[in-house]
């Protein structure tokens, strides 16, 4: 059932369908099969992920000094670098690494932070300077302001611009993070586990935009798609394991959206690390490489890492300091991974410093996390960044040709 205890912005139903507007849709409207839309799969890691413990100094001494109960000893470490290694939870990670499908943009981040969830993360998903307060998501403004390029579709099959899995965003008015304004169509479902069983929207605990309410009520895959790429068994993998399947189907929008977090909803046992973060941090990196490893090989086996790109994002790291209950407060830069067939693999950006700063916060970025959101939206979507954000930025040099 769709969830209604949500008021969004008030939108005709009549409203006509972008679309995400410089693709190509999957049925023209003489019926008339096309190639797949560019697939993008973003992967919030919610509560700020540790970077200094996911791709962690090998010989930094500061770093032992500052984390002297929770630093990753050395000869655990998978070193990637002359001066830096993967948490060994990330080891499934390798192959992709290896074979260059794997890209770490060290040190981004925001601006500035206030270091609170919800403002950090409004400004992630908006594309804000700190300054700023967008209504709408950048997701949603690139699709306005590249809808004079948009491709003709056929409206009685209307096609859905973004699918999310698991928790997306705490808003009561508009609960749609990157895809916020109620203009673009949007289904958000909360456990994939019950897509992969129904195999349709209806009688799954979901949200939807507006103007996706009538195709939230008929979105179905018609025939079960059988891979041959096992996935883990937890609500990231099912996430992955759906995207894959409807991507096999012919079905997959532009964009999905998937949330991971602790089993049990707390943010606190994944990433968010205040406490006991030895207990939380290494299975929460586990079930993310696991799930990362069979999407790519899923992808692969259906002929589609080429057309995919993933990327992951947070609100904000953590601090390079340890503080008094064995785990991290909030920080500043972070670290994030970009996956997929034509990517660039190796490392952009700084090394993150390890500074002996307050127990909250940590140095700055390097690369802002909006030069990420223009390479998307440049590069990967073929559009326009003109307009989207308060000024321009640069593309970063993430894909092959």
């Amino acid at each position: 059932m769709s969830i209604n205890r949500r008021h969004f912005l008030s939108l005709a139903s009549s409203a006509p369908l972008l679309g995400l507007p410089w693709v190509t849709g999957l049925q023209a409207s003489t019926g008339e099969a096309l190639q797949p839309s560019p697939l993008l799969v973003l992967v919030y890691l919610k509560g700020g992920n540790d970077a200094y413990n996911t791709f962690v100094p090998l010989n930094d001494t500061h770093y032992r000094k500052l984390r002297p109960t929770i630093a990753i000893p050395r000869d655990q470490l998978i070193p990637f670098s002359s001066t830096h290694g993967f948490n060994p939870a990330l080891k499934s990670l390798l192959p992709l690494w290896e074979n260059k499908e794997m890209a770490l943009l060290q040190g981004i981040g925001q601006q500035a932070v206030t270091n609170q969830h919800y403002r950090d993360l409004e400004m992630q998903f908006t594309g804000a300077s700190p300054d700023q307060y967008y209504v709408d998501g950048w997701i949603t403004r690139a699709v306005m302001a590249n809808a004079g390029k948009a491709n003709n579709r056929s409206l009685d099959k209307p096609a859905l611009d973004a699918l999310a899995f698991g928790d997306l965003d705490i808003r009561e008015a508009d609960p749609m993070g990157p895809f916020r304004g109620n203009k673009i169509r949007v289904i958000n479902m909360q456990h994939p586990s019950e897509w992969l069983i129904a195999q349709k929207v209806g009688g799954t605990q979901h949200l939807e935009s507006t103007s996706a309410r009538a195709l939230a009520d008929t979105y179905a895959q018609p025939q079960r798609v059988t891979l041959q790429t096992p996935f883990p068994a937890n609500e990231f993998g099912d996430a992955l394991k759906a995207t894959a399947q409807l991507a096999a189907a012919g079905m997959a929008p532009p964009v999905v959206h998937i949330s991971l977090t602790a089993a049990n909803d707390d943010q606190h046992h994944a990433f968010d690390t205040h406490w006991d973060q030895q207990k939380y941090h290494a299975s929460t990196l586990i079930k993310l490489a696991e799930g990362l490893n069979a999407f790519r090989n899923a992808m692969r086996e259906i002929g589609q890492w080429d057309n995919t790109l993933l990327a992951t994002y947070d609100e904000f790291g953590r601090s390079p300091k340890e503080n008094g209950d064995r785990g991290t407060h909030h920080g500043w830069g972070s670290t994030q991974m970009v996956l997929g067939g034509k990517v660039k693999g190796g490392l952009l950006g700084q090394p993150m410093p390890v500074i002996d700063v307050f127990s909250i916060d940590g140095p700055p970025p390097v690369i802002d996390y909006r030069e990420l959101y223009t390479t998307i939206i440049e590069q990967w979507w073929r559009g326009s960044a003109h307009g989207v954000f308060d000024r321009s930025f640069k593309s970063l040099e993430l894909l092959r040709a």
